[in-house]
Formats: C-alpha cells, sequence, structure tokens
C-alpha cells in the first residue's frame, strides 16, 4: 500500500495518530493491507518503531466509525500488566480523543468510567473477569490487541490468554492482532495465538554499539559509569539481575559521583505509588541513574536513555534485545555498556552479543501449562448464566492446537478431579457447578489470575503512612528498600512500619520464578568456554559441567541429593558438590528424582498458580515434559566425568 491510499483510508486517524510523523513508515505501510482485510496479524518490528500506530489506526478505523458509542466496547487492547496498561492509556487516549473516541482502562488499579470504552485496555487479569462477570458486555468487541506478547507467551499467563482469546472468538467474529518486538519464532508464536496468521516482519534491528568492561561489585562499578558520564552519557539505565540486587547497587551507589541522589531503585516489590515517582524523578534529573529489574525493559515512558548498562549477563537474548532497546532513541543506535563480573561472564556477553547479530535466540522451547485449564473450567462455568461448566463447553473454547492433545474425555477426568477437591460439584448430563472451595476462592477474585500467591509483609513510612513496598520477610530490625535504610519500628498484622535509617540489610523480596536458562544457551556457553561435556574441576569444592540448562540442573541436583553427595549450589552450567559420589548415579533415581522434587519443579518453572488442582499423573507429565529428563538420563549414562582441572571456571556454576 503506498502512501496517498494508506492515507485515504484513515479518514478519522490519520491526523490523530499518524499526521505528525508526515508520512507512514515501513511497518505501518506492510501491515495495513492485512489489518484493513479483517486477517489475523503478528506485527515484529524494533522497539519504537510505531506499531502501536500500526494496528490501532486501521483497527479504530474500522470499528469505531460511529459517533457516540462511549459505554460500547468495539477494540480490547491487553497489555502485560498494570504499569504497561496505564502507559498505553497515556499514550493513546490523548490522541483518539481529538478524533472522538474514547478510551478506558480495565485494571486492577483502574476502571474508568465504570464500563469499557469503544477503545478499552486491560490486563490479561482484567480480560479474565469481564468474561466471566459480564460476558454480554463484550458482544460489540470486534478485535482485540495482545501487546507486547513476547512478556507473557510461555509463561501460564500466556497460556491463560490463549484460551480467552478463544473464548471471546467464540460465537463471534473477532480480528486478533498482536506486536512485539522480540519474538523467537514468530510463525509459531502467531499460530499459538491465531487462526490462519500474517506476520508483519519488517524493520531493521538497530546495531547494539556495545562495549564489555570487568567490574567487581558496586565500589568498580561506580567508578565505570563516572567514566562513563565525563564521555558524554549522562542519563543511564541499568538493569540487575533481583530485587536484591537491584536494591545493592541503588544503596551503594547513592551519594557517590557522579549522580549523587540522583540514583533510583525499580522492582516489582516496591509500592506502584513508590515506582510512580521513581519514573517521574528519572525523567526530570539531567543527570541520573535508575537500576532496576525487567520492570523497566518495556515501553513505560521515562524519557530519553543516553545508555543502558547491565550488570550481569541477561537471563537470554531476548531480554539482552529488549533492554539494550530502551536506550539511544534519539540517534537509533543503542549504546550498552556490558559490565562484566569476571571473565567468564565476559565471555557469555560476546557469545550472546554474537547470537543476537546472527538471529540465534537461544531459547527456551514452549511447553503448554496446564494448570490454566481448571482455572479457565471455573472462569467459564461463571460466564455461563446457568453456571455450570461441561468437558465439551471447555473443549469447544480452546485454540486448536490444545484440542489434539486435550479432548473431551480427558478434560472430563480433570472436571471429575476438581469434584475429588470440591472445587465442583457433579451433575447430571456431564455438567458441573461450583463446589466448596470454589465458591470459596471466586469469592475472593482469586481466580481470575495465574499469579501465585505470596506471604508478603507490607512496608509503610512512619511519617506519611505510605506503601513503601514489601517483603517476603523481616530479617532484623533494619531493612532496605527502595535503595535507602529503613529502621523497623513495629511489624502487626502483616505490616511493618518503618521510618528512614537504621542499619545496612537486605530486604527478601522472592518474586517468584526467575528467567530460566535453556539447555540450548547453557550447552553455547560451555562450548564456547571450550568444557566439554561432562566434566569436572577442583578449582572450588567439585564443580561439575552438566549444560542442562535450569530446569535440568535442578533435576541432576535432586539426583545427586538421593545417593546422599551433598550438593552446595546448581546452576544452569555446573553443579558443586562437597564431594563426588563413590559410585556414578545411574539414569535410574531420575524418575524418582523427579517425583519426590515435584513441587520445587513446579515453582521454578513457573507452572502457574492452579497447578495442584490436575491429577498427580498430570502434573507429573507436564512437569517431566519440561524437565529435560530425557537429557539427564542421557548425561548420566555417559558415565563418570573425566577429571579435568580448569582453574578459574568455577564462577560458571553461580551465573
Amino acid at each position: 500500500m503506498n502512501q496517498a491510499e494508506y492515507r485515504s483510508r484513515l479518514p478519522r486517524t490519520w491526523d490523530a495518530l499518524l499526521a505528525r510523523h508526515g508520512s507512514a513508515n515501513e511497518v505501518q505501510l506492510t501491515a495495513a493491507d492485512p489489518l484493513f482485510a479483517g486477517r489475523d496479524v503478528l506485527i515484529c518490528a524494533p522497539t519504537a518503531s510505531g506499531k502501536t500506530e500500526a494496528y490501532l489506526a486501521p483497527l479504530c478505523e474500522r470499528y469505531c466509525d460511529v459517533q457516540g458509542e462511549d459505554g460500547v466496547p468495539r477494540v480490547l487492547l491487553v497489555s502485560p500488566t498494570r504499569a504497561l496498561s496505564n502507559d498505553l492509556y497515556r499514550r493513546v487516549h490523548g490522541s483518539l480523543a481529538r478524533c472522538r473516541i474514547a478510551v478506558g482502562r480495565w485494571t486492577g488499579d483502574h476502571h474508568d468510567g465504570g464500563c469499557l470504552q469503544p477503545v478499552s485496555v486491560l490486563t490479561p487479569e482484567a480480560l479474565d473477569a469481564r468474561l466471566s462477570r459480564s460476558r454480554k458486555a463484550l458482544e460489540s468487541v470486534r478485535a482485540i490487541v495482545l501487546d507486547e506478547l513476547h512478556v507473557l507467551d510461555g509463561t501460564a499467563r500466556g497460556d491463560q490468554l490463549r484460551v480467552l482469546v478463544e473464548r471471546l472468538r467464540h460465537g463471534q467474529s473477532v480480528q486478533v492482532t498482536a506486536a512485539s518486538a522480540t519474538v523467537p519464532d514468530p510463525e509459531a508464536t502467531a499460530r499459538r495465538y491465531m487462526r490462519d496468521p500474517v506476520v508483519v516482519a519488517v524493520g531493521h534491528r538497530r546495531k547494539i554499539l556495545a562495549r564489555i568492561l570487568v567490574a567487581d561489585g558496586p565500589v568498580q562499578t561506580g567508578e565505570v559509569l563516572e567514566e562513563e558520564v565525563e564521555r558524554g552519557f549522562r542519563k543511564v539505565l541499568a538493569f540487575a539481575s533481583s530485587r536484591e540486587n537491584v536494591e545493592t547497587y541503588a544503596q551503594a551507589l547513592r551519594g557517590r559521583p557522579p549522580f549523587g541522589d540522583a540514583v533510583f531503585a525499580h522492582h516489582g516489590s516496591l509500592a506502584r505509588s513508590h515506582r510512580l515517582q521513581v519514573e517521574e524523578q528519572f525523567l526530570r534529573r539531567p543527570v541520573a541513574l535508575c537500576i532496576a529489574t525487567s520492570t523497566l525493559e518495556l515501553g513505560i515512558d521515562i524519557g530519553d536513555i543516553d545508555l543502558v548498562a547491565l550488570l550481569g549477563p541477561p537471563p537470554d537474548v531476548s531480554s539482552m534485545m529488549q533492554r539494550a532497546g530502551r536506550g539511544g532513541r534519539r540517534n537509533q543506535k543503542n549504546p550498552v555498556l556490558c559490565i562484566a563480573r569476571g571473565g567468564v561472564d565476559e565471555r557469555i556477553f560476546r557469545l550472546m552479543l554474537r547470537s543476537q547479530s546472527e538471529g540465534t535466540w537461544l531459547a527456551e522451547p514452549y511447553h503448554f501449562r496446564p494448570g490454566v485449564l481448571p482455572q479457565q473450567a471455573i472462569s467459564l462455568l461463571h460466564e455461563n448464566p446457568a453456571r455450570w461448566v461441561s468437558a465439551k463447553a471447555l473443549f469447544a473454547r480452546l485454540p486448536s492446537e490444545l484440542r489434539e492433545t486435550w479432548d473431551v474425555s480427558r478434560l472430563d477426568r480433570m472436571l471429575l478431579h476438581l469434584v475429588d477437591q470440591r472445587y465442583l460439584e457433579r451433575g447430571s448430563e456431564g455438567r458441573f457447578s461450583l463446589g466448596q472451595k470454589g465458591e470459596q476462592n471466586w469469592s475472593r477474585s482469586r481466580f481470575h489470575a495465574n499469579l501465585e500467591p505470596k506471604d508478603e509483609v507490607e512496608v509503610r513510612d512512619y511519617l506519611t503512612g505510605d506503601a513503601v513496598g514489601s517483603v517476603t520477610q523481616l530479617e532484623g530490625p533494619a531493612l532496605q528498600v527502595g535503595g535507602r535504610n529503613r529502621q523497623v519500628l513495629r511489624e502487626e498484622g502483616g505490616i511493618a512500619v518503618t521510618r528512614s535509617g537504621g542499619g545496612l540489610a537486605i530486604a527478601s523480596f522472592g518474586g517468584g520464578p526467575r528467567p530460566a536458562m535453556s539447555r540450548d544457551m547453557a550447552m553455547a556457553i560451555l562450548a564456547d568456554l571450550e568444557i566439554p561435556v561432562p566434566s569436572r574441576t577442583f578449582a572450588s569444592g567439585h564443580v561439575l559441567f552438566h549444560g542442562l540448562g535450569t530446569a535440568g540442573g535442578a533435576l541432576l541436583a535432586g539426583v545427586f541429593k538421593k545417593t546422599h553427595t551433598p550438593v552446595h549450589h546448581v546452576g544452569p552450567l555446573a553443579v558443586i558438590l562437597f564431594e563426588m559420589p563413590v559410585d556414578w548415579p545411574s539414569p535410574e533415581p531420575v524418575e524418582r528424582a523427579l517425583g519426590e522434587a515435584h513441587d520445587g519443579m513446579a515453582r521454578a518453572l513457573g507452572m502457574g498458580a492452579w497447578h495442584g488442582l490436575l491429577a498427580e499423573n498430570e502434573r507429573k507429565a507436564a512437569v517431566r515434559q519440561m524437565a529435560e529428563v530425557d537429557a539427564v538420563k542421557a548425561f548420566l549414562a555417559a558415565g563418570r566425568p573425566p577429571e579435568i582441572q580448569r582453574e578459574g571456571l568455577s564462577e560458571v556454576a553461580w551465573w
């Protein structure tokens, strides 16, 4: 489609969404034909390439063409988190208001206007709630957009969204669009959420201008960053691997040159009001450092970033690309400072940068997490005005790929198991109604989310009464939240009242399962380090290199524990043993170790909040599929590894 034709197809939305740019860009022109034709479309394009305008202008033109439609939803924009939903709302509502299209939000924080608007921004959990509690209000929806899809795909929340999309489409025509900058396999991803999809992959990734420096800890990192500011990089966004690391670096660097007090911490355990304050302050300060987890990987507006710093290698190539994409937007270059903690980190950085340039993702393979099915069964029960669900009804609302393995009889067995657990009650003709436990959990609105519940202590400020954040446990009279020390004055009923100051302490934030390293990535790292598999070294304890990735490494550690070999540490590349086993384990204990370690493995693999509602055989089969069982057996079957001395490489096990 050429420029003139594209503009002529957008009589209402051109001026509001695209006129300020003067012309449409490549991604917008390429996506236009399939979007105007009503096709399902996955748009893959670099960060800040205009993907939002690419889908929003055609969809609003097609479906929001009637004036005075307030309260009649036409286009749903599903965003992964509340923060991203709020940011997306801020970016589009002013523009669409100029062409008299109302935009609303429906998240845990906002219910704008009390009803959905022609364009409505939702989280997946909010979509689940609306489908189950007010399905009739969604009958006018004609399009749904899955924004930043890579954040959800391959997680329990992503699998929940797959079913929600099919439920929305059941009995009505709905066009599905998705957008992402970093999808490892666009065609396979599109097929999971769409029917006969068109993949629009345009634009060249901005070149990552990376420098790798070695800095051991916050003090050396501060010295490195001071040199970068002197070179002209004044606004720095640094990514750390955990919430605890964010706190450690923020506390150590605040008050030191070159940033002074303009050092900010940002992660998911901080209160929303505190995170918003951090974003605003970082946006305003001319010279500043913000240290974050993945909370700032995506499009939350914090202004132009001069330099992205990676405090250690990110979990995967996709995450590295997403983080790098936050910097250098003004000149279309990605200046990235890779801060390695040692020689091994340096090699891993080089491998990831090389993989990115070659388009080799080394990603985890996709596996469906079936714990979403009991959750969706109970949600679907409430969508039905008669308040019952059946295996046939659930089957009819599954994506076609899932119907190949989850047939009606298998779903019926799952529903009968929910009866045994008192979440459902069995009726006649294959129908199931809500049971006692189902009623209890439904009344608390827990069933809309596939997030693991956490027991947390809320941290409040003594003077203002405002929430600062939350921790999983108090470990003394002081803690560190938001990069600042706080003294605990009292704790009661899950609330800790604190004030600034107090002794140095690091809070424990939990935060759920950390991103897993794939076996492909682990094997690639060991190959790059020229470490054969299997092998071992005695540089620090007994370090056994396996390259099985996060899941396989955890299972291997379970096998050693069964043979009474004490395990000091397990990682995706190696395990550290206090002593090598006298008798090398055979593959036989693997299945038994998997069964005994099931609960921990399920949490580590992110099987979802409702995994425990599946029957035991279904739970074990799902975990087994993801746990690299065959690879662990092959590793053990290879026999006792040769005794190879490789001094200085033991740090590999800790990454």
